[in-house]
């Protein structure tokens, strides 16, 4: 490991077998206000479940395709990496980077 993805991400959260909500994180690690805008049970949820179940597996084609234009973390997203050695959350929490790095198999060398 040599660099941590600083930007926003989404991840859908599954509640039971066909209920979900959504949690977002924007730049600096920071929560959005649009967590859990879908109500995570009743029919809101379950419709919602069906929608991400769809969405998903046309990501996993997307990114089975072996198509040069697909990917994580797809193609439409600019990726900004911050150097592991620069990431403020990393040294906030105090975090060794150089044995991270060694955990990880990395050399030593920063390779963005």
């Amino acid at each position: 490991m040599n660099a941590v993805y600083d930007g926003y991400s989404y991840m859908p959260l599954y509640m039971s077998h066909s209920h979900a909500t959504g949690f977002h994180h924007t730049w600096g690690y920071e929560p959005t206000a649009k967590n859990h805008s879908v109500s995570g049970y009743g029919l809101f949820g379950r419709a919602y479940f069906s929608r991400q179940m769809g969405t998903q597996l046309k990501a996993g084609g997307d990114y089975t395709s072996f198509k040069k234009t697909h990917g994580p973390p797809y193609n439409h997203f600019n990726p900004i990496y911050d150097p592991i050695e620069h990431n403020e959350y990393l040294l906030e929490k105090g975090v060794d980077i150089e044995a991270l790095r060694l955990t990880h198999g990395g050399s030593g060398v920063a390779r963005v």
